[in-house]
This record gives C-alpha cells, structure tokens and sequence, in this order.
C-alpha cells in the first residue's frame, strides 16, 4: 500500500513539476548527463561529481568557498560541480529526473523527505560510509543519525544541522522588572515572564507560529511526554497533549501572550520590531537581529514537566542510485564532515556543528551564538520523519487543529480526536 501511494505521490509531483517547468524539464536532463560525465579513463583524467542543493540565502557564499577549497586541495583530482536553486525548485526537478534513473551524483535535502526517495530506490543505501570510518557516526546528533536512515538502512550523511532556542528581547525584560540576563527555564517561569510582560508593557509576552513556519508548538507537546505519531500510530489526541495545547492555548489566546495564529514570517516581524519578547527560533536569525539594533539573548527552550527539549532540523547528503561516483562522493562526504570543514561552515553560517565533538572548540568562541544552539544537540526531537507523507499530515490535521482551538476556541480534544482520525487515515 504504501509503495502504491508513494508512486501516485511521485506521479502527482512530476505532474506538477512539468506544469510548472516547461521545456525546461529536458534541458535540465541533458545538462545532468553532461555533468555527469567523467575522464577517469584519460591519464590525469578527473572525476567530476555533480551536486544539486538549495542553499541560495546567506550560506551560500559559504559553502561555495569551502567546495571550491576541496576541488583545489583534493589529491583525487576529483571537482564537485555545484547546482544551487530554491528548495522548492530542487524538489521539482527531482520528482521529474530521479523516477527515470537520472540526477547529480549528490543531493542535499531535509531528512523528512528522505522516504519519497529512498522507497522507489532513487538513493543508494551508504551503511558502508559509517561501517569504514569515512563518517564517524559516534558524533552525528541523535536526531539526525535516526532520520538519515530509512527502515534502518543509512541513505544520508550529515550535511547541515540547527536547533530552535528561546529567543528573548533584553530591553522588553528590562521595561518589565524582569532581570535581562535571567531567561525562563521552566514552563512556569515562562508564563510568569510573559505575563508580566503583558501586565507591564502592554506588549505581547511569548508566542509560537502556527503555519508556514519551523515548528514551534511541538517543542511543547514532547516538554510533556507528548507526540505526533508513535510506533507507527497517530497519537496527537493524547491525555497529554490535550492537557499541554489547553494549557498554552489559553495563554495565548486568552491571556493575551501573542495573536493567536502567525505565520513564521509574520512571528519574526513581531520581534523584530520588538513588540513580542519571547519565541522560539533557530540560528538562521541572530544576524538579522544584531543587525536591526535588537538587544536580544538566547536560552535553552524552557523545561516541560516531563523534559527538557527542542525541535531540530537538518539537511542531508545524499548519494543517489543512478552515480556511477561512489568513491569520488564518499571522498566530499568524508572531507564535509571534518573536524575543519566543520568549523569553518559554523563561523560563516551561525549553525552549529552537524557533529557533536567540537561545540567546544576554541575556533567557535568568535561566534558564542553557535555554542549554544549546539547545546542541545542530543537533547532535541525532529517533526514528523519516516514519512512519505508529511506535509499532508501537518497541512491536513495538525494546523488546521490549531487554528480551530486558537481562532475559534474550539473544544480542544474534540478538535484533536478529528485531527488524530485523519493522520492515522494518512498512515494506512
């Protein structure tokens, strides 16, 4: 059944694609088999592998630099070719050459969508890059070590990794008696800052984004002992996560902490123009708010009753089924994830490290933003992996759940129940 799924999932986004691409479907293949092409045969001949990703905002020049490094120190006269576009232009081109046995030797996307290519064999498992040493899997965060896996088999090496802190605004702290370097670490402390902030300053407390946005509300429901889906089983109508959404809904609804629903667009506008005091945010901000004059700092997100925990995120590298590269890819993978490729990626982008060895490292201290995303590491959760299906599962059930418990003030485990029938249809 879920093979059958998947392939009209392929089947439908190749429809889409098309539709969108035109004529430039066909080019874009002929340019994959010429890039593709190699010398090895020739004496001094060189490897070219191609590798398509979407890092086209600040880490680009980043990680330009550090692929051009490799292709001139490298002892393999091996040169990586990069195709950078927007995410949602890679996913795209993917669904209309990967079904076909064609594409770059390398791919870099989110491991939440690491089952819709692993599934139909598009990606070539890499258990071997961990077995040999070429990634040292002692070091990859938990997080992304389970979901560069697909049934148990590695298909991804780390590439990029971040984590969600609590960002507060120092100034707004100061206006409401609150000590600005003394963030909440407990839920309890959280409600009483942000109430205070209320009561003080008539600005809004604490917020999280609800759609188009890095998930925020789940660092919530597993701080109780909450999820999503577990062992294969839709579980978001739980005694806890009904007691955790009634708790913070009628925070911010009715106590008046933040609007009810924003996008993520819409939340970092609110603190940035400093009329919100806490959120939740990743790595990918501070600069935007040092630049803007913002006093802010960032925290470990506060204790739940059951844990203390934060939503992660990554990307991964994957090698696809149709490179004739192997060794030429492993080689890139294994000099990406050094200790020194590592460092120099954190200081040009803010993210942490995608291993855990090195948070301490004495190169970092320029940047003490990175030390503390890189905290949590082993202590953070990813939203919704090993699925085919993920963005139906929030798009369908788990937004359209919070806009009726936020906006309409609807029963919050009636609401539930309705959302949790409709994952578990989606899980079937």
């Amino acid at each position: 059944m879920r093979k059958r799924l998947l392939a009209l999932g392929l089947a439908g986004i190749m429809a889409a694609s098309a539709a969108l691409t035109g004529c430039s479907g066909s080019n874009g293949t002929a340019e994959t088999k010429s890039e593709a092409a190699q010398t090895e045969g020739s004496e001094g001949g060189k490897t070219v592998i191609t590798f398509w990703n979407g890092f086209t905002g600040s880490d680009k020049d980043t990680l330009e630099a550090l692929v051009q490094k490799y292709n001139d120190t490298n002892d393999k006269n091996i040169e990586v070719q990069m195709n950078i576009m927007p995410w949602d232009s890679l996913y795209q081109k993917l669904a209309t050459v990967l079904p076909v046995g064609e594409g770059p030797d390398i791919l870099a996307f989110a491991p939440e969508r690491l089952g819709t290519y692993a599934e139909p064999g598009a990606l070539a498992p890499v258990d071997d890059a961990y077995a040999d040493g070429i990634i040292d899997e002692s070091v990859v965060p938990d997080a992304l070590k389970d979901n560069l896996k697909w049934k148990g088999t590695y298909y991804g090496v780390p590439m990029n990794f971040a984590t969600l802190l609590l960002y507060y605004n120092k100034t707004i702290f100061t206006e409401a008696g609150l000590d600005p370097e003394t963030p909440p670490a407990t839920w309890d402390e959280l409600e009483q800052y942000a109430e205070q902030i209320v009561e003080k300053t008539g600005k809004y407390g604490f917020d999280m984004a609800v759609k188009e946005t890095t998930p925020m509300w789940c660092i919530m429901l597993w701080g109780n002992g909450g999820d999503f889906i577990k062992d294969g089983k839709a579980v978001f109508n739980s005694p806890e996560n009904v007691e955790t959404i009634t708790r913070w809904a009628e925070n911010i609804r009715d106590k008046k902490f933040g609007p009810e629903v924003l996008t993520g667009g819409e939340i970092d506008k609110l603190f940035e123009s400093q009329k919100l005091a806490m959120y939740f945010c990743g790595p990918w901000a501070t600069t935007g708010f040092k630049n803007a004059g913002i006093d802010f700092g960032v925290a470990q997100a506060p204790k739940g009753p059951e844990q203390q925990v934060t939503q992660a995120n990554g990307v991964g590298m994957f090698l696809t089924a149709s490179s004739k590269n192997k060794e030429a890819v492993y080689d890139f993978f294994k000099y990406w994830n050094s200790v020194d490729t590592q460092v120099e990626w954190c200081l040009g982008t803010g993210f942490p490290p995608a291993r855990t060895d090195i948070a301490d490292d004495a190169r970092l201290n320029d940047n003490p933003y990175i030390k503390e995303f890189a905290k949590p590491a082993n202590e953070s959760q990813m939203y919704l992996q090993q699925l085919t299906n993920f963005a139906d599962i929030e798009n369908q059930a788990i937004t359209p759940a919070f806009e009726k418990i936020l906006l309409q003030n609807a029963d919050v485990k009636e609401s539930l129940d309705e959302a949790n029938d409709i994952i578990q249809s989606m899980l079937e």
